[in-house]
């Protein structure tokens, strides 16, 4: 498994990676299409990790061509997580965080929100919004972490793949 991920800054040219990246953590996942929308709107950012691949087996196969790699230079990179948000009037949201499942649990949701709350702060924030699907433990958990209460709850907020729909939790977390 690789060792290392790097965050990069993603725009309206990234669309068609972070909607492969949103099909793949959420039912109902926001095509590249919202994704450009999204960047049409002023203050609006998003970055992306990547894994630096020295893993042939994380080059696509028509990449490798059958033949083994034996080199210990980066082959390329494979993104696996996103952080899109926007910045209003002293307020910034959260839109998404997505990490693909195979890459949770290293690190990779907290790097992308703590560089987009430093983005934040920087910009002039004095709070920041998210809605996460209530019973999301971990994201949840990771959010707490880093100082977000509960705000409300939005009642049957998020539609599941069997039609059902599940409550958003709004949270918040001021900066100093």
């Amino acid at each position: 498994m690789p060792a290392d991920f790097t965050l990069a800054e993603a725009d309206k040219n990234s669309a068609q990676t972070l909607a492969a990246i949103h099909e793949e953590c959420f039912p109902n996942y926001w095509n590249s299409e919202a994704f450009t929308d999204f960047f049409s709107v002023e203050n609006t950012f998003a970055l992306v990790a990547e894994i630096v691949t020295r893993d042939s087996c994380l080059v696509p196969c028509e990449e490798k061509k059958n033949t083994r790699v034996t080199s210990h230079e980066p082959l390329g990179t494979l993104p696996v997580g996103m952080i899109v948000y926007r910045i209003a009037g002293g307020q910034a949201d959260i839109l998404t965080l997505a990490v693909r499942p195979s890459w949770r649990r290293h690190g990779i949701a907290d790097a992308l929100l703590n560089e987009a709350m430093r983005h934040c702060e920087k910009l002039g924030a004095a709070s920041l919004f998210l809605d996460v699907e209530d019973g999301n433990q971990a994201a949840i958990a990771l959010y707490e972490r880093r100082g977000f209460t509960h705000l409300r709850r939005r009642k049957l907020y998020y539609r599941q793949k069997d039609g059902s729909y599940t409550d958003a939790l709004v949270m918040t977390r001021k900066f100093a």
